[in-house]
This record gives C-alpha cells, structure tokens and sequence, in this order.
C-alpha cells in the first residue's frame, strides 16, 4: 500500500476555512512512512515501498506496541524542537547497522503518526477520516515509541502559529473523507510556508579544480520537473505525453562529504550521452554537463520560480529516495 498525498492549496484561496467539515494538522518537515505492525513484527515503509527501519532502529520498540496495527505517519528529527530536514537527510540512506544506531543516539527520530489504515485486523481506509482519527486517539501513543499528531479545528491560528514558530506548514483534512491509497486527493490539502521542490536530476557539472580543469566532486546539479501524463509500465516517455522541463541549476548545498559521496555513487552508473530534457538546457547551465538517467530525487529550498519556470536560488537539501521519480511535479 501507498500512502495517500495531498493537494496543493490554491495560491489566492489558500486552506478551506470551515472547522466543522474540515480538521488542522501542522505539516511535518520529514520522511512520510506507513509502520505495519503485526504478531510482533514491524515494516517501516516508505513512499516507494522500501522497508527502512534499518535506518531507524530506535522503532524497534514499536513492533510490540501492539498486536495488529498499520499507522500512516511522519518520520521527524528534531532540532530545538523544529523538524530539521538536514538532520534526518544524513540518516535516510543508511544502510548499515552498526552507523544507523550511532546516529540514532545521536540525533534521535521521532515517528508521528496522524492516521490508523487498520487495527486488529480490521481495514480503516473505507471509513471516515473522523472514525479513523477517533480510532487512532483511543489507541494512544506508545511511550517514546511514537506521538500523535495533533489536531486542530481553528485554521488560521494554526497558519499564524506554526509561520511563528518557523514549522513547514499546515494540512487541511476533510473530515467525512476516506483514505485513497496512493492517490493525490483534494480531501487533503496542504498549504507550505517554505518554498520546497522535489527534482530529478537530469545531469551534473563537475566542480572546477585549483588547477583550473574539472575534478571528481559534482560542483553543480541540473534539475528538472515532469510535465504532461503519467507513465505506465512498458509505455515510453513520448507514449505517455510526458516531458522533462528544466527547472534550474543547484551548487548550494552540495559540498559537504556526505552529499558528494552519496550522489556521485547514485549518478555515475546512470550516465548516458545526451540530455534527457525536452528542450535545449542553456548553454551557461549545460557546458561541461555528465548527462544522467532521470533516476535520482533531490529536495530543494527556493525563492520561488521565474516566468520561464526555473526556481530562483535553489539549494539543495538532500536525496530523496523514498520519492518515486516518477512521481515528481511542480509543488
């Protein structure tokens, strides 16, 4: 199962405002995930189905919580009490035991959990948002194991509270809906206070050397946001309508050890000799470009986009794997 998403709100229009059809969450800076819990054991799945709780390993716990759960959440990790997406970036692609629980003692990961798909046995999806909400409430948190998102009936004090406290946004749910695995619904609707993006990458240009020529460290990544139909499996991208817009160049953000190693080792077995944008990539952004397979998720911060559609000022946050690529559009 996928996890449901939601819909952008309406940039004039902004969140429905009725608190009576429609419960306030704050909208958690993190990694979204799906904790099946059942006869002891637990999966900690991502969007694109991968089990991660060997990079989490401080979940452990909430295999015995409960005999017969699957709980629809978000993977934080905390910085002054804010989500820090920088933090839980270094430790979403760890695949080693032994590195996961030294960074789990180090900047521990919270799992809040804001929707409850079965219990004993019992599937929840076709229920109300409400019914599910009042179900996942009588549950209760766990201990440490994991918290409970919580939930408010007053939108605007909610927008004005977490723009203050510097926290992501705010998603509008609407009460009487039932929960559409996998689908992008309108009965959720998510308004962000940060400008973020996720991209694939589409190529890379190699930093400049002391001596002048192009090193081993990619000094810049070559963005891109697909347009048009959505791909089905054997169809091709011209079958499906789709095109790869370029959507900007990103150095910000990329120096640092971790990035560079995880990034080159993701990227080099997907070269390919020619661009795989729709169009012809500038000629100040494309010289010196390694063209790749559109393969790779990132997230960017930006300051919004120019007419054409590029992000202005865009810096790099961190690898996305738990986003399909195929799944990425314009937020």
């Amino acid at each position: 199962m996928r996890p449901m998403l939601a819909t952008p709100a309406d940039p004039e229009r902004g969140l429905p405002a009725d608190g009576e059809r429609w419960a306030y969450e704050v909208k958690w800076d993190g990694m979204r995930v799906l904790a099946d819990i059942a006869a002891g054991d637990l999966a900690l799945r991502s969007r694109t189905g991968r089990d991660v709780l060997v990079a989490f390993p401080e979940f452990e716990p909430l295999a015995q919580a409960h005999p017969d759960v699957l709980l629809d959440g978000e993977i934080v990790v905390l910085s002054n009490g804010i989500p820090s997406f920088a933090a839980l970036a270094e430790r979403m692609h760890v695949r080693e035991g032994r590195r996961a629980a030294a960074l789990a003692a180090k900047a521990p990961a919270t799992f809040i959990a804001f929707d409850a798909l079965r219990m004993y046995g019992v599937d929840l999806t076709t229920r109300a948002w409400q019914e599910r909400r009042e179900a996942l409430e009588r549950l209760g948190p766990s201990g440490d194991a994991w918290q409970l998102s919580p939930v408010y009936a007053d939108r605007d004090s909610l927008v004005a509270a977490t723009v203050e406290q510097g926290l992501e946004g705010v998603v509008a749910k609407r009460r009487t809906s039932r929960y559409h695995p996998g689908v992008r619904s309108p009965d959720w609707v998510k308004l962000a206070h940060k400008h973020v993006q996720t991209c694939v990458v589409g190529g890379w240009r190699p930093e400049v050397s002391a001596a002048g020529g192009p090193s081993d460290r990619i000094g810049a990544l070559l963005l891109g946001v697909w347009e048009g139909g959505t791909l089905e499996p054997g169809e091709d991208e011209a079958g499906a309508g789709r095109r790869l817009r370029f959507a900007g160049r990103v150095g910000s953000g990329l120096m640092a050890a971790g990035p560079q190693a995880d990034l080159v080792r993701l990227l080099r077995p997907l070269r390919r000799e020619t661009s795989p944008f729709d169009a012809a990539v500038p000629r100040e952004d494309a010289a010196t470009a390694r063209w790749v397979e559109p393969q790779v998720v990132v997230e960017v911060r930006h300051l919004g986009r120019t007419e054409g559609g590029r992000l202005r000022q865009p810096v790099f946050r961190g690898i996305r794997d738990d986003v399909e690529p195929d799944e990425v559009r314009d937020e």
